[in-house]
């Protein structure tokens, strides 16, 4: 609502302000190429110092790279290049001789300069440079003026950063020759840079905390006023280069500091910082390599490097505004940061293979061999570069590459379809980009239960029963789909899983970034992943059935052992207390009482273990009379303790018999085997699941993997088999930790609703 009511004042602005911008940055790039004469050589501002000579072949030029000039026309250079004073070499007219006193290498000496005028060697020196960055900070400033939204704090800050930087960018570029006050709008830009730019990444990408407008306000008018300062000549006149390292490392100190106090943020910190790498790598490379030669090297157009900054700053900001098309972006961004790499690499190399052919007539083998490199490392490192950033940067999950092989592991430990489900929607297809699929079982007796799952789809947008039949039907493993006029519009790949030859699901799969285009790799890729999901939902099915009779069988089991408590109450019980009143007084001694007694108690326990009554009111007494029953066992010789908190939560009656039946195995096991002294039950039962712990002191033994029905079938440890199997059945997580010498832990973790479809198979 605020944006819709902006004031027509703010929206002439914001069209106007990129214009200006634009118009500021046309005017020096002018100025650069039509406003300073062309002297034949470039140079330092500052030092005075020769950067490059451009004279036409044959001519001598009395210049060297290197050599430094003190005066012009009788002016000392720092005289010539002060703030205050007209500088005389950017007015210079063709044919004009200016008489320079140099100091090279050897003694200082005179040179007669004549300015030769325009010249093709210096004309490439000056379109091949920094200058063409600076639109390419205009052009991201631009579309964050245009594009992003809400239009708040960052957003100003953001469009603030990318026109600043262009403009002092370029004005930098030629604040040698002191043009068009040139020094006055690089000095301006950097001072501002040192607010906009800390201000920018305390922001970004959400703010580290709130710090009045008021303070911000102040720091912008304390730069401003030092600015001030600079020209009235109160502070050095290098004083803004020191506030731009200030800037600089200011910002990658709040952005260090991000990444280690807020891991939620390092996917997009890591990348801004590999962006700075590349920006300012070559830069500092060639920096090092010219103090190391002691001389002056230098690359045309090696800070096109810094272009990788305004992308990923843009990317940075925009990319949890992109919604669905965020996976085109991170693509996008690959590539994008792959050419600036690429082209710098290229113009870092050209100059470098030049003067090693430097014998060639022209620069032909150089550019052969550069346009080589270049091809080769497109071909063979595109694909790791774009690996490396998004694994590493992005975090988009596994390549497609080794896709077939990670799926096919996962599915054959998937004895859900939930499981399996995860597996798709969470792995599987967001690495193929796929954001919207379904999987419909053609052969389920009930409709509602024909949906296996629907991602970023709804039922309404599913084929009708009609058109799933005719997809089932394709002669072709997959085919592509023509959108269709009702609700699945969305589908563009139509999958039948076959089982037999014959069809028995149909998967769906729809919009896919960047441009919903499945290339033949893919869709070959996609067959393969198909077959294996029909087999792992063939399994899935037979595994359903033969848990659903094992749970049958175990029902049986558990009624029958009601059965038996209930004979033994109603019918052996009773026969033993009437035994009993048969016995007259006269034949009825201690000896008899005692055997008649012990009877009953051995006939009670048997009731018990069969059917312990205390789970009708609830695990936690169930779990406690058990502890107690296992104390007061004869034989035992093992200190029982019962740690668990008290609990009256009642969970599903199955789960609550599955859970009790596993306790009881892992004290039979204790008793039996383990030798041990101490026997503790530890843990908390809830409304929502629970987390019980039986552990002992005893023997252990050796366990390579705590929760493997196949390692327990084949060591021979048939009871953690049946505890494990009875985990299984209601979808709780049995792990058992054990070692010789240290005893065993056995844990059992179930939550409420967490694997429900086990109890209704």
């Amino acid at each position: 609502m605020r944006e819709q009511n902006a004031s027509p004042i703010r929206r002439i602005g914001e069209l106007l302000l990129p214009a200006i911008v634009l118009a500021v940055l046309l005017f020096y790039s002018y100025v650069r190429f039509y406003g300073i004469s062309y002297i034949g050589f470039q140079y330092n501002g500052t030092t005075g110092e020769v950067a490059e000579v451009h004279v036409p072949p044959g001519a001598p030029s009395g210049l060297a790279e290197g050599d430094r000039i003190l005066a012009i026309n009788g002016q000392q250079w720092d005289r010539v290049f002060s703030p205050h004073r007209a500088n005389p070499l950017p007015l210079a007219q063709p044919g004009e001789v200016l008489t320079l006193s140099i100091e090279g290498q050897s003694e200082p000496r005179t040179v007669n300069w004549t300015v030769p005028g325009f010249n093709m060697g210096e004309f490439i020196s000056r379109l091949i440079n920094t200058w063409l960055a600076s639109y390419i900070f205009w052009l991201a400033g631009t579309a964050t003026l245009l594009l992003l939204r809400p239009k708040d704090e960052r957003w100003a800050l953001m469009v603030a950063f990318n026109y600043i930087t262009a403009i002092w960018l370029l004005a930098g570029t030629i604040s040698y020759s002191g043009a068009a006050a040139s020094g006055f709008v690089l000095r301006a830009g950097v001072w501002m840079s040192l607010p906009i730019y800390l201000h920018l990444h305390w922001n970004l990408p959400r703010p580290l905390g709130r710090i009045p407008q008021r303070a911000w306000l102040v720091f912008y008018a304390a730069a401003a006023l030092l600015f001030l300062g600079q020209g009235m000549g109160w502070l050095s006149q290098a004083s803004h280069l020191y506030v731009f390292m200030a800037a600089v490392l200011g910002s990658v100190s709040l952005l260090g500091y991000r990444y280690l106090a807020r891991p939620g943020e390092r996917g997009e910190i890591g990348l801004l910082f590999f962006a700075v790498a590349v920006a300012v790598t070559p830069p500092l490379a060639l920096a090092l390599a010219s103090v190391r030669a002691d001389v002056s090297t230098t690359a045309p157009g090696y800070v096109l490097s810094m272009l990788a900054l305004p992308g990923a700053y843009f990317y940075v900001v925009y990319r949890r505004q992109l919604g669905d098309l965020e996976f085109r972006a991170n693509r996008l961004i690959s590539i994008y940061l792959f050419i600036v790499v690429l082209v710098t690499l290229a113009l870092l190399i050209l100059p470098l293979l030049s003067s090693v052919f430097s014998g060639l007539s022209d620069a032909s083998g150089a550019i052969i061999l550069t346009a080589m490199f270049v091809t080769l490392l497109s071909i063979y490192g595109f694909e790791r570069f774009q690996g490396f950033v998004e694994r590493r940067l992005l975090h988009i999950p596994v390549p497609p590459r080794a896709l077939l092989e990670k799926f096919a592991g996962r599915i054959s430990t998937s004895f859900l379809r939930s499981h399996l489900v995860e597996t798709l929607t969470k792995e599987t297809l967001p690495t193929f980009l796929i954001r919207q699929s379904a999987l419909i079982d053609l052969e389920a007796p009930d409709t509602s239960d024909a949906v296996v799952y629907l991602q970023a789809a709804t039922r309404a947008d599913l084929p009708t029963a009609r058109e799933q039949q005719t997809l089932a039907r394709l002669t072709r493993p997959f085919q592509l789909v023509e959108p269709a006029k009702q609700g699945s519009a969305w589908v563009r790949v139509a999958l039948p899983l076959r089982v037999s030859g014959e069809p028995r699901w149909l998967w769906l799969l729809g919009r896919k970034d960047p441009d919903d285009h499945y290339s033949h790799e893919e869709l070959n890729l996609l067959r393969s992943l198909g077959d294996q999901m029909a087999i792992a939902l063939v399994n899935i099915a037979q595994a359903q059935r033969l848990r659903a009779l094992y749970q049958a069988d175990i029902e049986r089991q558990e009624t029958e052992r009601v059965h038996l408590a209930r004979e033994l109450h109603d019918d052996t019980l009773q026969r033993i207390n009437e035994l009993g009143m048969l016995v007259d007084d006269a034949q009825y001694n201690d000896g008899f009482g005692k055997k008649l007694a012990g009877l009953v108690a051995q006939v009670r326990g048997l009731m018990n273990s069969l059917r312990p009554p205390l789970l009708d009111q609830g695990l936690y007494y169930a779990l406690q009379d058990l502890s107690d029953e296992f104390a007061q066992k004869p034989y035992a010789k093992v200190l029982v303790r019962f740690e668990m908190e008290l609990s009256n939560a009642r969970l599903d009656h199955r789960v609550e018999q599955h859970i009790y039946r596993i306790a009881q195995q892992a004290c039979e096991n204790v008793l039996q085997h383990s030798k041990a002294k101490h026997l503790t039950f530890r843990g908390q039962i809830t409304s929502e699941g629970i987390d019980l712990i039986v552990e002992d002191d005893g023997m252990g033994f050796k366990l390579n993997d705590p929760t493997s029905l196949t390692e327990f079938l084949s060591t021979r440890h048939f009871g953690l088999a049946g505890m494990q199997e009875r985990a299984a059945m209601i979808g709780a997580n049995l792990q058992v930790q054990s070692a010789p010498g240290k005893g065993t832990q056995v844990r059992l973790a179930w939550k409420k609703n967490a694997d429900m479809e086990l109890l209704k198979s």
